[in-house]
């Protein structure tokens, strides 16, 4: 699992830093996308090798968790994120 330090920007207009911890930088945002707080992300950086990506502005946040909501499965969705598609459910 990788370390990354998330710069965002939450519901009170508020920047901070957060560190979370996922497979790939996919799983990551989906991650971030389930904290209704955060309003935008300003960058990424993987601790590792200090690899940053820039912004994710408050539409394409939202546009993301639009999406998001129509996801029933959560395992499956997991799985894919990881690049392990061919576990099933149980796994």
């Amino acid at each position: 699992m990788e370390e990354y330090v998330i710069t965002i920007t939450d519901s009170d207009n508020e920047t901070s830093n957060i560190k979370s911890y996922a497979e790939t930088i996919e799983e990551l945002v989906d991650n971030i996308v389930c904290m209704e707080a955060v309003k935008s992300i300003v960058s990424v950086m993987r601790v590792k090798d200090k690899q940053t990506w820039n912004l994710i502005d408050s539409e394409s946040l939202n546009l993301l968790r639009e999406y998001r909501q129509g996801i029933t499965d959560n395992i499956g969705l997991r799985n894919h994120l990881i690049g392990r598609e061919e576990l099933n459910e149980e796994s």
